[in-house]
């Protein structure tokens, strides 16, 4: 009688238990992009993230573009939906391809850099914690591209065309399976992504740096930014329907500044225009990026995006 009672006790608190095994095992997400995203992660020296540390390192929130948290920070430690522990490989002046639009410097990491760090890293991990269940893909990325080529004389519409074919080429690193020879046997070692996230370019025209040019300029960025995030749209939806079992997720950064831009006292701003640093109320920290406290909404809202997941 003890053994049934015992049984029937542990059959009663099974959802529990495994409901709590649930929630005790994380998640992860693996965040590729540029300054808007990098918080100075490097998973060479570590530490690497970690429930009681999951952004890894450097201490949190990280060497971020301005002061204090951003978007990424933010989405995983307290916009998540359970234990999500994120490498974020995203780096400062990062394009989606340096033979394409080169970045600022040699040493910076595009895209297909960033890329090659996760699965260089990933092939020597075994057995690897993460499935294609567990693991998020994130990727912000064009913000470069566009602010170093906006006043090229050059065909804007074929240069979008290359990056995004580009992008989603890069991409497939992501998806599809690496082949390796380990003890005269070959081995299935498979970054497995099938969760991906992607963020579209936000309204650059209305940066700091922009607003000093005449209108045409500005309007002339304004319609690169449109057409590269509607090829963006349409690559993210050409992918989805080509890669059975994949699924996407698209957070409309243009469309999240803008409504901020539009209406800052109802998200605590005065001033959308000036870039000091130091002057309480302002959107935008310098020339290009936001203040923590705007990274923070986004942040939010990408949350809210993924309610529905575990991240």
């Amino acid at each position: 009688m003890v053994f049934g009672f015992a049984s029937a006790t542990l059959l009663a608190l099974l959802p529990t238990i495994l409901a709590s095994s649930a929630l005790s095992r994380p998640f992860y997400w693996f965040s590729f992009g540029d300054s808007y995203t990098q918080t100075g992660f490097n998973i060479t020296t570590g530490p690497l993230p970690s429930p009681g540390n999951p952004m890894g390192n450097p201490t949190y929130p990280g060497a971020t573009a301005t002061p204090g948290e951003n978007w990424i920070d933010v989405a995983t430690t307290k916009y998540n939906h359970s234990l999500v522990l994120t490498y974020n490989f995203g780096y400062s002046g990062a394009t989606v391809s340096r033979d394409i639009v080169p970045p600022f410097a040699d040493f910076v990491r595009t895209l297909p850099d960033q890329i090659d760090e996760l699965v260089s890293w990933n092939m020597a991990q075994h057995p690897q914690p993460w499935t294609s269940s567990n693991a998020l893909f994130s990727i912000w990325i064009g913000i470069n591209d566009i602010d170093l080529s906006y006043a090229l004389d050059v065909d804007h519409t074929a240069l979008t065309n290359q990056l995004i074919t580009r992008y989603f080429q890069y991409i497939q690193r992501l998806l599809r399976p690496v082949f390796t020879v380990v003890s005269l046997s070959r081995c299935l070692t498979d970054l497995g992504g099938r969760n991906f996230l992607f963020l579209n370019v936000p309204p650059l025209d209305r940066t700091p740096e922009l607003l000093v040019q005449n209108t045409t300029v500005r309007a002339s960025e304004a319609r690169i930014i449109a057409y590269y995030n509607a090829q963006l749209a349409a690559g993210v939806d050409k992918f989805k329907s080509s890669h059975s079992g994949v699924r996407t997720w698209q957070y409309d950064a243009h469309a999240a500044f803008t409504q901020v831009l539009d209406h800052p006292e109802q998200y605590g701003f005065n001033n959308i225009t000036g870039d000091d640093g130091t002057t309480p109320g302002q959107f935008w920290y310098n020339w290009l990026h936001p203040v923590s406290a705007a990274q923070v909404i986004f942040g939010k809202e990408v949350g809210e995006l993924l309610h529905d997941t575990p991240w």
